[in-house]
């Protein structure tokens, strides 16, 4: 699989996709298989059926990929899509009973984690506009510490600048990203070391 695909974001992929880049749809899967499967194991407590529900979800986007939206909320789409197969699943599969049992806890449980991927697709979106307003010498410090996950004499090799001036440029974009997201931000300092 190309390396840049890794990089693209969900927008640009869905795009893509739309086009049947099969090799788009690889990352899509790729980057969404696993959380998918939590959460279908989470509710069937069954690998097989889990990977099932969770192939069934990818068959289909696959199928419905040139009529999605260009402004859908691939997470969100996805989580939903998954959401339904399960309870497609349980009403083809259970007694009614316990039918209802699961997706009285299904519901309760469902609606919290896609508002929380919801948002959190919102704020990354959010950081990731704002990295693209610092300045262009910080930006590509930054993103170099990011993307490429170099250290700081490597992005001072690369830039041809000073180590400190590696470490004060990222000092000043974290400063500046903490400053527009407070609190937020540590959540999201995983996708930025």
């Amino acid at each position: 699989m190309s390396p840049h695909y890794s990089e693209y974001d969900d927008q640009k992929l869905v795009a893509l996709l739309k086009e049947r880049d099969d090799v788009a749809f690889a990352e899509i899967y790729n980057r969404y298989w696993p959380i998918l499967y939590k959460h279908a194991y989470r509710m069937l407590k069954d690998d097989s059926e889990s990977e099932d529900v969770v192939q069934e979800v990818f068959t289909n986007f696959w199928h419905k990929a040139p009529s999605l939206q260009d402004d859908i909320t691939l997470g969100a789409y996805l989580y939903v899509s998954t959401r339904n197969a399960i309870l497609n699943f349980f009403s083809k599969n259970k007694s009614h009973s316990s039918y209802v049992n699961d997706l009285a806890v299904f519901m309760e449980t469902s609606q919290e984690i896609t508002d929380h991927l919801i948002r959190e697709r919102i704020l990354a979106r959010l950081i990731e506009d704002e990295i693209m307003r610092l300045p262009a010498r910080m930006r590509a410090v930054f993103e170099l510490k990011r993307k490429q996950n170099l250290s700081y004499k490597e992005i001072a090799d690369v830039m041809n600048i000073s180590e400190l001036t590696v470490k004060t440029q990222m000092n000043k974009a974290i400063s500046a990203l903490r400053k527009k997201f407070g609190n937020h931000l540590p959540i999201f300092m995983g996708v930025f070391w």
